[in-house]
């Protein structure tokens, strides 16, 4: 899937996918707020009450290259942000930059989290980045499943009580893309 479009879910509906933009900010925390407890503690790996405006605005605000996200947008209201996949290379010591995902619950186990990594792994290597990392906590099987299911190089590691997966975005006998 090029950056844009739609991808379609395996229930066989289209979802639209965009870049991000910061006027998609007060989306980011509406999502936020439709989140069980149970996704805000695998995603931020505790309890939060609410996605600040300063934290809504970082997530919002990329520059496209350096830092990079793509939203999906609920089918039925566009204005809503249900699901969104990032990277940043705020600590680019190695081409390598930081993975994060989040989908809305009633989204979840669609296919929306494994199609909008794909596009931004094609974003990604586009924009020069050679590995993507991630903190993921150990019960959260359905993103270690996630990342597995690339077909990408990786590795795994423990890194302050989570497991820090690493992969390689050059493709292998395995990726589709």
């Amino acid at each position: 899937m090029k950056v844009g479009g739609f991808l379609t879910l395996t229930d066989g509906r289209p979802v639209p996918v965009r870049e991000i933009q910061s006027r998609d900010a007060k989306a980011l925390q509406r999502l936020f707020g439709r989140l069980s407890e149970r996704t805000i503690e695998l995603r931020y790996f505790g309890p939060m009450k609410q996605l600040s405006d300063a934290q809504a605005r970082r997530f919002a605000e990329v520059d496209g290259v350096e830092r990079f996200a793509l939203v999906a947008l609920d089918p039925e209201n566009e204005d809503e942000v249900i699901a969104v996949v990032r990277y940043d290379r705020s600590e680019d010591v190695d081409g390598s930059a930081e993975y994060a995902a989040l989908v809305e619950d009633r989204m979840q186990g669609l296919g929306l989290g494994v199609g909008l990594t794909r596009a931004l792994i094609e974003a990604a290597r586009d924009r020069g980045v050679e590995k993507l990392h991630a903190l993921v906590l150990p019960h959260n099987t359905p993103m270690l499943k996630l990342l597995r299911s690339l077909g990408l190089s990786e590795k795994m590691h423990w890194q302050d009580g989570a497991e820090r997966v690493e992969i390689e975005l050059s493709p292998t006998i395995g990726d589709q893309n």
